[in-house]
This record gives structure tokens, C-alpha cells and sequence, in this order.
């Protein structure tokens, strides 16, 4: 007879190929209405992706914020809290990174980025504990809130950023010392000669490594998980759920101010408006996909990268809205499958 786990983990793969698969199809299709032949798109998207360093460094760029979002959202899902201001979230880290970076650029590089980790983890902590407190004690939907933050937030850096912290002529701030600026592996690897992929990447990798242990090996990780399978009846077993909202909400907003390492020390060495395109959104998708696994996380994410990347490689051939057409049906077609597939295999999640 099959254990619990076992049925669960055989439903994960079977939701997941077949959301896969109808994405697919459907994107099989909408080139089709378009007047384009699929095969030379398809074609040319996995060669650009696949069979160059360059294209394997960029796609594995593209993912590293999207496995460090998705595990921010990880933490929240996991406890049945929506937290769609991850966007909000991560820009406010990382605009906070960046002038961190260049007020104690006289620090000891490490000692600088130590800081900065810590601050920016804080700023972005403190926009998530504000919808967890309205959540707790209005009963507000943290939906509504987070989204709303997610515009005060976003009209918050732009009046900071114009006013007192820009480059001349610019939207961005000044560019933070080079010995702040994270090791890219063309520096070590001629293969992925450039592409901004850095190690950022493996920070991610660990990233979501701790994050599967939290989740799935700690006492804590049990009681997040059983307040959101059922808030009621974790009260049985001494977990408050007020307590476990707004743990989640810091843990998860705190962890997507480390999208500011990839963008800022490993990338353009700046804050830039608008850098982020919507990755706090994207990640809600990729978290979905990996059914708020960790480790999963790290595959829909490259998955996500491939598509980013590979989209860029076709621009011509097809518009550039049919990506984020796909993405979009990633999330429809998840959430309609996984409930099939639950019901199927009566499971409650």
C-alpha cells in the first residue's frame, strides 16, 4: 500500500507534467493563430538556450531571483497566506542594499555586505509585518493589502530615488565600489563568457536547500504547515496562528530582499528602477509550479529562465507578449489541474 507521501509525491509529478504538457499545447496553438510555424521557434529557442555557454549563464541568471522570490513565497504559501507584495518587497531591499553599499563602502568589503544583507532583509521584513498586522487584527485578506503596498511601496523609492539618491539624468543610483561587486563565473569559467550569471547563483541553490530543511525537517516548518492545513486545529497542538502569520510574512518579505545581491552587487552595481519586471509576480507562478517545494522551486525557476531568456532569442520571430502569455497559463493551468489531480488522489492540501 502506498504511504501518504508516496500518493502526495506521485500527484505532485502527475499536476506538474500535465500542466506542463497543456502549457505546452497551448502555446503550440497561439503560434499557430499567429501565422507562425512552432517547430523553427521552438527550434530556435532550445538552441539558444541549450548548446551555448552564454544562453546556460543567462537562463541561470534569469532564474536566481525567481528560486530566491519563490522561496520567500514558499514560506508564506505553505501557511495558506497570499503574499503577492513580493515586489514591493524585494525593490525595497534592494534599493536599500544599494545605498547601504555606498554609505559603508569604507567598511571591509565583507563587513559592508554583511550589512547590507542584514538591513535589507529588515526593510523588506518590515512591508511584510505591516499587512500581517492588519491581517491579525482587522482580519483584513492580506490579497488586498499586499497589493496596495505593493504601490506605496514602488511610489516610496521613486520619491527617494528622484529626489535625494539618483545619478545625475538617470533613475538609478550611483554605481557601489567594484570590490562590492559579487564573482560572475565567466571570471572562472570561460564557458559562460558573457553572461552575468555570479555567485549569487549558488547562494540561491543554498537558499533553497535551508529553506526545504526549515520546511519539511523543523518543528517550526510542522507548525507552519498545519496552520495552513487547518488554522483551528493547529491550536490543538500549542501553535498559535497569529504567531506563525506574521513569522511568515517577516521570513518570506525579508528573504526577497536578496534579489538585491543578484541585481545590484552582481550585475549593474546599482539600484534601478523598475529593475526587477515584475519577478515578485513571476515568482508566485514558479512557486505554484514547484507546489511550494524548495527544491522544486530551483526547477520551475530555470524553467521560468528558459522561457525569459528564450523569448528574448525569438523577439523576432514572435511577439514578445506570447511569453508572458505562457506564463500566464502556467498559473491558470496549475491551479485547474492540481485540483483535478487532488480530488483524484483525495488529498488536502
Amino acid at each position: 500500500m502506498l504511504s501518504k507521501f508516496s500518493i502526495s509525491a506521485r500527484a505532485n509529478i502527475i499536476s506538474i507534467s500535465l500542466s506542463l504538457l497543456a502549457t505546452f499545447l497551448i502555446t503550440v496553438i497561439l503560434i499557430l493563430l499567429i501565422g507562425k510555424n512552432p517547430l523553427p521557434v521552438f527550434g530556435t529557442m532550445f538552441s539558444e538556450v541549450f548548446f551555448s555557454g552564454y544562453g546556460i549563464g543567462q537562463t541561470l541568471f534569469k532564474a536566481t531571483p525567481l528560486i530566491i522570490c519563490g522561496c520567500g513565497l514558499a514560506f508564506c504559501f505553505h501557511a495558506a497566506i497570499f503574499n503577492i507584495g513580493a515586489e514591493g518587497q524585494l525593490n525595497a531591499g534592494a534599493f536599500t542594499m544599494a545605498l547601504i553599499a555606498l554609505k559603508l563602502d569604507w567598511l571591509p568589503w565583507y563587513l559592508t555586505i554583511i550589512v547590507c544583507i542584514i538591513v535589507s532583509f529588515g526593510v523588506s521584513a518590515f512591508f511584510g509585518l505591516i499587512p500581517a498586522i492588519i491581517k491579525i487584527k482587522k482580519s483584513v485578506s492580506e490579497v488586498i493589502t499586499t497589493i496596495m503596498m505593493n504601490f506605496i511601496i514602488m511610489a516610496l523609492i521613486n520619491y527617494f530615488l528622484v529626489d535625494f539618491f539618483a545619478a545625475k539624468s538617470s533613475m538609478h543610483t550611483e554605481k557601489i565600489s567594484d570590490n562590492l561587486m559579487l564573482m560572475k563565473f565567466s571570471s572562472m569559467f570561460s564557458f559562460f563568457q558573457g553572461s552575468s550569471l555570479n555567485i549569487c547563483f549558488l547562494i540561491a541553490l543554498a537558499l533553497a536547500f535551508i529553506s526545504y530543511i526549515i520546511i519539511y525537517k523543523t518543528k517550526f516548518g510542522y507548525e507552519i504547515r498545519a496552520v495552513g492545513f487547518n488554522p483551528s486545529a493547529s491550536k490543538y497542538i500549542g501553535t498559535s496562528s497569529d504567531r506563525i502569520i506574521i513569522l511568515t510574512f517577516i521570513i518570506g518579505a525579508g528573504i526577497t530582499s536578496l534579489t538585491g545581491l543578484n541585481f545590484v552587487m552582481g550585475y549593474k552595481g546599482f539600484y534601478e528602477y523598475g529593475f526587477s519586471n515584475n519577478v515578485g509576480f513571476t515568482a508566485i507562478a514558479v512557486a505554484l509550479l514547484a507546489r511550494n517545494n524548495p527544491i522544486g522551486i530551483i526547477f520551475s525557476s530555470i524553467l521560468f529562465g528558459v522561457l525569459d531568456f528564450g523569448g528574448l532569442a525569438v523577439n523576432d520571430m514572435v511577439p514578445k507578449e506570447i511569453v508572458l502569455v505562457v506564463q500566464g497559463v502556467i498559473i491558470l493551468t496549475i491551479l485547474s489541474i492540481n485540483t483535478i489531480v487532488d480530488k483524484k488522489y483525495n488529498l488536502k492540501r
